[in-house]
């Protein structure tokens, strides 16, 4: 691992440039790209200092995206989608469902939201509405959080910058809205999955179990398929060592939708998707585990790097977002 200490240290000195509009920031700062965090509300945003830190770190100007709202639902005060809109569980019901997905982006905000943002960095989060998904499903996601206002705002972001071509880096819940968005089938519960592919005994590789004390992410390895990647370019191998992670859903399957799949992990003979990408635009990465969270413990909380993935690739994967962000 490389010595942090000088490029940290920069960091700090521009982590707090979080402005309205993405255009004062890059001149600001001599034309740096400008990365766009997407959207959580103010009680989630938390983990984004780090975020930016590390953005920063990569040589990009970071943005805390505002939320992106769609004209086919109404709002509380506070952002949250109004409650007629939305099933118990926070699920969109179907029938907006159909509308967010009929629209996309186009009766939206997101023009004013993405005004000077040459790049996104889209983050984890909560379970995705199924109601979104190609083929819709009821929710069934044994009482996961389901954020409205978030899946419509992510929705429409993604769309947005599948259309403009926008650099995107895309983890976790981001990397599967990015699937959604283009079609792919999905998997709304990997232990339910395993249980209907006759797998009995499901191991809890990918998240600890609920309830778990001290609950943090897991770590595993990942095989890099043999096709020609950003993936597999950053890499430089075939397999990427004790990636974290932290999900319960994942995507299924590409097939059909202009994605390839780029990454898995096998178990039991069974294989989940653990990377996306679309090789017709100029950098649109999706990626099931957290790069981020390995540069945020090893290099700003000092954690023993043992323990997690090579934080040289993990950075180099906003380096070549901020790289293609750049042209």
């Amino acid at each position: 691992m490389k010595k942090w200490s000088h490029v940290l240290s920069a960091a700090i000195l521009t982590v707090g440039i979080c402005l309205g509009y993405g255009q004062e920031a890059q001149a600001m700062v001599g034309g740096k790209p400008v990365i766009g965090i997407s959207w959580k509300s103010p009680k989630q945003a938390k983990s984004y200092e780090a975020f930016k830190k590390i953005i920063t770190m990569a040589g990009g100007i970071p943005v805390e995206l505002d939320q992106i709202k769609s004209t086919d639902v109404t709002y509380a005060a506070d952002g949250t989608v109004d409650k007629a809109y939305v099933e118990p569980s926070g699920m969109l019901k179907q029938a907006y469902a159909d509308k967010i997905r009929h629209d996309g982006f186009e009766r939206t905000n997101i023009q004013t939201v993405m005004q000077g943002i040459d790049g996104v960095f889209g983050t984890g989060g909560e379970d995705i509405s199924p109601s979104l998904y190609k083929v819709p499903e009821t929710e069934k996601n044994h009482g996961e959080t389901i954020n409205a206002a978030r899946d419509i705002s992510d929705y429409a972001l993604q769309d947005y910058c599948r259309r403009h071509d926008i650099p995107v880096l895309n983890v976790c819940r981001s990397e599967q809205m990015m699937g959604i968005v283009y079609g792919v089938t999905f998997i709304q519960d990997i232990p339910d999955y395993y249980k209907t592919q006759g797998v009995k005994a499901y191991k809890e590789i990918h998240r600890m179990a609920p309830g778990t004390p001290n609950r943090d992410y897991t770590h595993h390895a990942i095989r890099i398929l043999p096709v020609n990647s950003k993936l597999r370019s950053i890499v430089g191998d075939d397999t990427f060592d004790k990636v974290s992670s932290w999900h319960h859903q994942n995507i299924l399957s590409v097939a059909g939708t202009g994605l390839i799949q780029t990454a898995e992990y096998t178990d039991q003979g069974l294989s989940l998707v653990e990377g996306v990408e679309d090789p017709h635009r100029k950098f649109a990465v999706g990626l099931q585990f957290h790069p981020e969270n390995d540069i945020k413990q090893v290099v700003l909380n000092h954690k023993d790097p043992k323990g997690y993935a090579d934080v040289d690739i993990c950075l180099a994967f906003f380096k070549a977002l901020i790289a293609a962000s750049q042209k």
